[in-house]
């Protein structure tokens, strides 16, 4: 009887332990579903977040595109601007004489004297003409630097000066200087 009872208990334990052992990887696999359920479930939820977060961007880059592009019409626009500008303050070409000649009035109000003045014609070309006068001017400091101030400001072209030369002594005995400069111009090409 021993041995039946113990083939009997053996079958028994065997069979107790399949059935845990079943159950053991029927809860394994159950619960490695729910965790790997899980993980889906929030990835899926952080895709979601970035697919939202990448529409956002693409709205804000489609905002940004036209706050450039119409930045980009209002410089646009400025540049004509101040090109019409710019043109409709030149003058002719042939005005060129008139600009020596106001120069020179103007040194002569001042009593600036202008000496070894040269002047080259500007090349033809399709754009704005570039005129130079060079000359060398002597005057009391006061006057010769008004003198600069209103050919640069307030004679109503655009002028540049440029090549300031202050030639020795700076200043003599009485209290006059001589200055070599160049005044450039420009002018609307013909």
């Amino acid at each position: 009887m021993k041995t039946k009872i113990q083939s009997l208990i053996e079958k028994i334990i065997t069979y107790a332990v399949a059935v845990i052992a079943i159950i053991a990887i029927i809860y394994y696999f159950g619960t490695e579903n729910k965790i790997q359920q899980r993980k889906e479930s929030d990835l899926e939820k952080e895709i979601a977040d970035l697919n939202q977060k990448i529409a956002a961007s693409e709205g804000e880059l489609k905002n940004r595109k036209k706050l450039c592009a119409d930045i980009d019409e209002d410089v646009g626009k400025k540049e004509a601007e101040i090109k019409e500008k710019f043109d409709d303050r030149l003058r002719n070409s042939d005005s060129y004489i008139k600009f020596i000649e106001q120069v020179q009035r103007k040194a002569k109000a001042l009593d600036i004297l202008i000496q070894n003045s040269t002047y080259d014609l500007p090349a033809k070309s399709d754009i704005y003409l570039e005129c130079k006068f060079s000359a060398m001017v002597s005057g009391q400091y006061n006057k010769v630097k008004r003198f600069l101030w209103e050919v640069e400001n307030a004679m109503g072209w655009f002028v540049k000066v440029s090549n300031i030369e202050i030639v020795p002594p700076v200043c003599d005995k009485q209290g006059n200087m001589t200055l070599k400069l160049t005044l450039t111009t420009f002018l609307k090409s013909n």
